[in-house]
């Protein structure tokens, strides 16, 4: 089977397109769809585009999920869904200096940014229109209006919904199943509602970094995957650490900051027939975080800015060292704190109308450009994935449910106990201890230490400056942020075409080599 999200001959589908002459000269494939296997679609990040010899129209589905990627400059449009690929096909690479500077602050792109000036995402609904030479882009976020409901109201009306949009997806496909499940809500009530009605996935699956011992997730994921008497796969062995970072950062179109901790899932899904399901969305908007009061009261007083500064100063204190604290951004785009503040700021404010202008945002910057990259991505062997929080009416109610109904933290913990009662005993993740975590083994070690070498020689001579901090402990940053924003730039710095392709087949390459190895526990 060909996987979705490449061409025949294992490279990326794009179309290319300017003006030669009175005509019109095209490269590529005329038509493309990320999905055409199914006639309903349901719950899914989707894409397409067509060419009809005058005009070419490409969309994005209504949450703009699916990052399709526009490139356009003096008259000729690109498409992909991949960035690197539009590089690999002619695409200036001029740098977006504010977008890297936002992407190095918050670690994520926000709005349509990419690291490039002339590559844009579509937009909520996006539309991109060619016609002689000329490119209009349409789409946007349907900011929502608060609803009038009571607490016990939005309880039933999440039940109901998310039953509704679990019977569409289970009614348009009866193929294999395969279910990430976490220690978290989002894929117990994924795996929960599939129960309820009469089906079961034909396997669970879970990853972790801990070796033998179970962490918290893998343990809540296997407590509830016994009790339903499923198959519950758990990939707990050593990894490859800069392989896995440096795969992740092609397959994200250098528009993300993680996801090489799921590399072990995306290896599973290759032989995995099927389809796959993900609960992206589903935290965002069932429940706040706990900076959601903070920034809900800034919000009320119109003060973006200090929710910006918040969010920035929130990430630098997660990616960081302890005598750090000042992120990426000191170190990668020093001296544009005052422009990142003043964009994410009005950022901020197209949604103060919304409900909750702060889970607004978080939806279409955060859970949109760099959670998206697990259904559209980590998960991208399996035939389709199902993401059913992004079900239309589903995503609706929520997004509308007023403040005052979840700041509680507890709407969607309610919304199960009540549906599931049979479960409701069986803890989550977060409320189980954590298990001491396992040292890695010096066989492992020497591995990495192999594996940093060979990576760094294929990088050229700039990786092989940094083989030293990529083999000791960083000195500002958290390792698994030191090597994500150490290899975003080096994959940046020089690209071009040959640079793009290069980055493209060496992630083949790594992709082929993969550690065979993945299930340490099962039943």
């Amino acid at each position: 089977m060909i996987r979705p999200h490449t061409t025949p001959d294992g490279g990326s589908p794009y179309i290319h397109l300017r003006m030669g002459g009175d005509a019109a000269v095209m490269r590529g494939q005329a038509q493309w769809d990320s999905a055409p296997e199914l006639e309903h679609r349901v719950g899914r990040l989707e894409a397409r585009w067509h060419w009809d010899g005058v005009q070419l129209v490409g969309d994005v589905d209504r949450f703009g999920f699916f990052n399709l990627y526009v490139y356009e400059k003096d008259g000729e449009v690109a498409v992909s869904p991949s960035l690197l690929e539009l590089v690999a096909q002619g695409a200036d690479t001029t740098p977006d200096t504010r977008a890297l500077a936002v992407f190095h602050r918050l670690g994520i792109f926000i709005n349509d940014d990419t690291p490039l000036k002339y590559v844009r995402t579509l937009p909520p609904s996006g539309r991109v229109v060619w016609h002689n030479g000329r490119t209009h882009i349409t789409g946007g976020v349907d900011v929502p209006r608060a609803q009038t409901i009571s607490r016990e109201g939005a309880v039933t009306g999440m039940t109901e919904l998310f039953r509704q949009a679990m019977q569409r997806i289970l009614s348009a496909w009866d193929g294999p199943m395969t279910l990430p499940l976490s220690g978290g809500y989002d894929s117990r009530h994924t795996l929960l509602e599939m129960l309820h009605q009469g089906r079961q996935p034909d396997r669970c699956v879970t990853f972790h970094h801990n070796g033998a011992a179970l962490n918290t997730e893998a343990l809540a994921a296997r407590a509830v995957a016994s009790r339903a008497g499923l198959r519950h796969d758990i990939l707990g062995y050593a990894r490859p650490r800069l392989a896995d970072a440096l795969r992740s950062t092609v397959m994200t179109s250098l528009c993300a900051d993680e996801h090489a901790q799921m590399m072990p899932l995306h290896d599973y899904m290759l032989n995995r027939p099927g389809a796959a399901f993900d609960g992206i969305a589903g935290d965002i908007l069932t429940n706040p975080d706990n900076d959601a009061e903070t920034f809900y009261r800034l919000a009320e007083k119109g003060d973006f800015i200090s929710i910006a500064r918040g969010l920035i100063t929130g990430h630098s204190r997660v990616i960081s060292q302890d005598h750090w604290q000042r992120g990426a951004g000191a170190l990668y785009s020093p001296g544009h704190d005052d422009e990142v503040l003043d964009y994410v700021g009005r950022a901020l404010e197209k949604y103060a109308d919304a409900p909750d202008p702060y889970q607004v945002f978080w939806m279409y910057h955060r859970t949109r450009r760099e959670i998206n990259f697990v259904p559209q991505s980590i998960l991208s062997p399996s035939q389709t994935v199902f993401c059913p929080y992004l079900d239309d009416d589903f995503a609706s109610f929520c997004l509308s449910l007023p403040y005052s109904v979840t700041k509680d933290q507890k709407l969607h913990h309610d919304c199960m106990a009540q549906a599931y009662p049979d479960y409701a005993d069986i803890p989550f993740a977060h409320e189980l201890s954590a298990p001491r975590a396992k040292k890695g083994s010096l066989m492992h070690k020497l591995r990495s230490a192999a594996d940093v070498m060979r990576i760094t020689d294929a990088l050229g001579p700039a990786a092989r400056a940094h083989r030293r901090v990529f083999l000791s402990k960083p000195k500002q940053l958290r390792r698994s942020a030191d090597t994500a924003y150490r290899l975003h730039a080096l994959c940046l710095e020089g690209l071009d075409a040959g640079r793009a392709r290069h980055l493209l087949n060496l992630a083949k390459q790594l992709e082929d080599s993969r550690p065979k190895r993945l299930i340490s526990d099962a039943i």
